[in-house]
């Protein structure tokens, strides 16, 4: 790594080893690149800036012979870039120390060498503003490096002011340290010196803090605050600021809460710092009074000592790191705001203190957008990162927790963001900072969490590894099952669930009468890995994955209560496919009962080809210790998934295997809909057997919409009447609503077909059934295009593609763009028709035909007038005894041919597919 350091005399080195550059203009050309540490500079500007006067006699290759020069010492010539643009020193700037410093790193005081700055760089102009900028710099990082030293070293400050004598922030650390030492005497008469210079050099008086810094002094007063210096901007926290400081306004003792690593006490501390506060640090578990008192500059102190100081002065007392002393710490508090009215108190705990007016304060993580320009401000100071760097991936995965973006940012020296990124799965070794200048428990995000984690009761702990368990937030029936398999008891375990919410290692989420608890994803990394290292992880899984196999079992998913059910799935989903995964290694038999349980419910959400895929594994995994009924419906399932996603061939091998294990009734049922999928109504009636209960009631509704397609008109009624008799579950009984919709359709009743079908669409949308209403809403297209209204059939076949296409349902994307090939092709929108017919006959290729598929085919070669692609359709609609296609096909050719033979054919056929073919589809 190339360090290139210019405050003091040139100190180039490579991977820490000096490198010798040639004096004079070299070693200016080295200094004003780095300045600009991977920006080109043009060389029109390198000769104006480095020869000043002598610019116009100097010939470019002059500059060449200086970086020819400049090169060689590099050792790589690659570091040294040239262009069009100009010539680029390829370092980042945190491997320059002037620019660290203009950043304004915690630290970089120590980066100046002596009192010139940029000794090397020549007398030109052009480093007039860099000198300029870099000595406003050092006195900033100045006055933040004695702040954080407490003003030790007198002896250093006296110079500075000597050195710049209407700097007020430097008199005023002088004075304090003169006071702070127990030297009043010399603390005033600096202050005389500082108004002494002020008024010969500005005339001017003192400012405000130095004027109450000479009160304070006169009165023997505590000083005002011994706040940390402000090393780096706080992110984010501007809406948490302004309410804080509106608080404390008003309240006495206001209490900031959060999980670990959330910025609780830079919130408190930078808030603060408009108040002249004292922070008092209670990270050990030393005596209470005596911490505040050194916080105060009272050594040793005793309650009297503390209470004497404060008596008689307004100020503003920050408690840090409160959760691990409540017991102790509320007596105190207590004491401190009864005998000392002026008092005002910030705490920042895990935990509240539980005291009469406290008034708690939650700190969140940050929102995206904040978290990201966290890790991009932190992270700049390594390297320059990318606009194009997804940094929001990185703070997703660490909840926009503060402190663990800081400690990722700082991997960004070496690790690019992707690669950050992929670590995260091991995070407790990725986010550590040795070099960090944080208390201990600060430079590691595990040692942060752990340090919550040791205060808590056994069962607390026990709780956290319960709540570890769950991937998307424990229900609390849920929590109390893996809590008891913990040996937690019943009337035990809602206290321990209260205790972690209490002490923001959880949250509660409460939503009419359910409870869920919540864990960031660090705090639940550590709570696995904390009931592993117990012994208790697999235990605790395995209670989860039960847990969510009894919910299985006992679901209404196809009853009155089946809304309910799947509002649970869609809540549990993330659980769902932890406790899969968990009992696929563990217990494959466990997990086909899982799986299978929750088939019906994946059914009605409109599952696709990934849940059919985890159906086969989870069957090979269990192999044949599986029951044989559970063996039958891992098929059925993923037989019915499969169709949901397109892929008919795929299903019917599944559904084929299910009744080669076991021709158990329902995998007829099953069979039936897979026919249905096709456009094949009469395979789909021999496939019915004889059902009973729901699926009885199921199967009527297959038995409906085959015989409306072949134009039975009376058994459809019959069957569409008993399936609303049987069905009680709102899936069904939408379906059973589109069915009257299909049957007025059937009857040319258009007006009443587009309000049932409406019905249906609007039903299945409000219940979350997307792939059906997307089904519904194509079908209502077709209703309103019978019903003569082109434009609402249009704009419904759009939200249908729309909609089948959020869902994953392919097929339906199919049939709506083919649906509304035909409307266009009927209004003379020819080239329209033609795109949304090319996007449908790409899909029916590649699955394998569906319902649909003859009608694209027969529309495609009635615009190209195609007769030869007509009698294919014509000989393909035969043979799959689709009536429809059938008649237009026979038209179409007619129409083409003249043929009177195929006239006459057309003509015969029409009245058996009336139901199905108006007038305005022949023209």
């Amino acid at each position: 790594m190339l360090t290139v350091a210019v405050l003091g005399p040139v100190d180039l080195r490579r991977d820490g080893v000096p490198v010798a550059v040639p004096a004079g203009k070299t070693t200016e050309l080295l200094i004003r690149l780095a300045l600009e540490a991977g920006r080109p500079v043009r060389a029109e500007r390198l000769i104006e800036d480095l020869w000043a006067g002598e610019a116009v006699g100097v010939a470019r290759n002059t500059l060449q012979v200086k970086v020819s020069k400049l090169r060689r010492a590099l050792g790589d010539p690659a570091l040294l870039g040239g262009g069009p643009a100009g010539y680029t020193l390829h370092v980042g700037p945190e491997a320059v120390d002037a620019l660290r410093a203009l950043r304004l790193e915690p630290g970089a005081f120590t980066l100046f060498d002596g009192d010139e700055i940029l000794p090397d760089a020549g007398d030109g102009d052009w480093a007039v503003p860099w000198r300029a900028r870099l000595e406003q710099a050092r006195l900033t990082l100045a006055e933040a490096h004695y702040a954080d030293a407490g003003g030790a070293d007198i002896g250093e400050l006296d110079a500075l002011v000597t050195a710049y004598p209407t700097h007020e922030g430097l008199w005023q650390l002088l004075v304090a340290a003169w006071y702070r030492d127990g030297r009043a005497g010399e603390a005033l008469e600096a202050y005389r010196r500082a108004r002494s210079s002020l008024m010969a050099e500005l005339g001017i008086e003192p400012g405000p803090g130095l004027r109450d810094l000479h009160q304070r002094i006169l009165a023997q007063a505590p000083l005002r605050g011994n706040l940390p210096a402000l090393t780096a901007p706080l992110i984010g926290r501007d809406a948490d600021r302004t309410a804080l400081s509106g608080l404390l306004a008003t309240h006495r003792l206001v209490t900031l809460v959060g999980p670990a690593g959330v910025g609780k006490t830079r919130l408190a501390v930078d808030t603060a710092r408009g108040e002249g506060g004292w922070l008092v640090r209670l990270e050990s578990a030393g005596p209470i009074w005596q911490a505040i008192g050194e916080a105060l500059d009272l050594p040793e102190a005793t309650e009297a000592m503390v209470l004497d100081r404060l008596r008689g002065h307004r100020t503003l007392l920050v408690l840090d790191n409160c959760e691990h002393l409540v017991d102790r710490l509320i007596p105190v508090v207590e004491r401190l705001l009864s005998d000392v009215a002026g008092l005002t108190m910030l705490a920042t705990s895990q935990v509240p203190l539980g005291l009469p007016g406290e008034t708690t304060y939650a700190v969140e993580p940050l929102p995206p957008d904040d978290a990201a320009r966290l890790f991009r401000e932190r992270a700049s100071r390594h390297r320059a990162i990318g606009p194009d760097e997804d940094v929001a991936a990185v703070c997703r995965a660490l909840d926009g927790l503060p402190l663990a973006i800081e400690l990722a940012a700082a991997r960004a020296k070496a690790l690019p963001v992707p690669e950050i990124a992929r670590r995260l799965d091991d995070r407790f070794a990725l986010l550590t900072d040795p070099a960090s200048r944080r208390p201990a428990r600060q430079r590691t995000l595990s040692a942060a969490i752990g340090w919550s984690y040791d205060l808590l009761f056994p069962d607390d702990q026990r709780g956290l590894w319960a709540l570890s368990c769950f991937a998307g937030g424990a229900p609390l029936a849920g929590a109390e099952h893996v809590l008891a398999a913990l040996d937690v008891p019943a009337p035990a375990a809602l206290d321990a669930l209260d205790r972690l919410v209490d002490r923001s290692l959880a949250t509660a989420e409460v939503t009419g009468d359910a409870v869920r608890y919540r864990l960031l994803d660090s705090v639940r990394d550590y709570g696995r890995g904390r009931a592993h290292a117990a012994g208790a992880g697999d235990l605790a899984a395995g209670a989860h994955a039960a847990w969510y196999a009894a919910a299985a079992a006992g679901a209404d998913s196809r009853g009155p209560g089946q809304g309910r059910h799947l509002a649970f799935v869609r809540a549990e989903r993330a659980d769902i496919d932890a406790a899969v995964a968990w009992a696929v290694e563990h217990d494959p038999v466990l997990a086909l009962r899982i799986v299978n349980g929750f088939g019906w419910a994946w059914i009605f959400l409109g599952a696709g080809a990934e849940a059919a895929r985890r159906s086969r594994a989870v069957l090979a995994a269990a192999g044949p210790d599986a029951a044989v009924e559970d063996r039958v419906d891992a098929l059925l399932f993923a037989g019915w998934f499969e169709a949901s996603g397109g892929d008919l061939d795929r299903a019917f091998v599944d559904v084929r295997a299910a009744r080669q294990i076991a021709p158990l009734p329902r995998t007829g049922l099953f069979l039936a809909f897979l026919h249905t999928q096709q456009g094949r109504p009469a395979e789909a009636l021999d496939a019915l057997p004889v059902l009973d209960g729901w699926e009885a009631g199921a199967g009527k509704l297959i038995e409906a919409w085959a015989s409306i397609a072949l134009g039975d008109v009376g058994r459809a009624r019959a069957a569409c009447d008993e399936a609303r008799r049987v069905l009680d579950d709102a899936w069904a009984l939408a379906h059973a609503e589109a069915l009257l919709g299909g049957l007025a359709q059937a009857e040319h009743r258009y007006a009443e077909a587009v309000a049932h079908l409406s019905r249906a669409a609007d039903a299945a949308e409000q219940l979350g059934f997307g792939a059906a209403s997307a089904l519904h809403l194509a079908n209502l297209g077709r209703a309103q295009q019978q019903n003569g209204s082109a434009e609402a059939a249009l704009a419904t076949l759009d939200r249908a593609a729309a909609a089948a296409g959020t869902a994953g349902d392919l097929r339906t994307v199919a049939l709506a763009r083919t649906r509304r090939a035909r409307v266009l092709r009927a209004v003379g929108r020819i080239g329209e028709a033609r795109a949304e017919l090319r996007i449908a006959r790409d899909w029916y290729a590649s699955a394998g035909g569906g319902d649909g598929d003859l009608l694209s085919a027969q529309l495609t070669a009635l615009i190209d007038g195609d007769a030869a692609g007509l009698e294919r359709v014509l000989a393909a609609a035969r043979a799959a005894g689709d009536g429809e296609v059938e008649m237009l096909a026979l038209d179409a050719l007619a129409r083409i041919t003249g043929d009177p033979r195929l006239r006459a054919e057309a003509d015969a056929l029409r009245p058996a597919v009336r139901h199905l073919v108006t007038d305005a589809d022949l023209l």
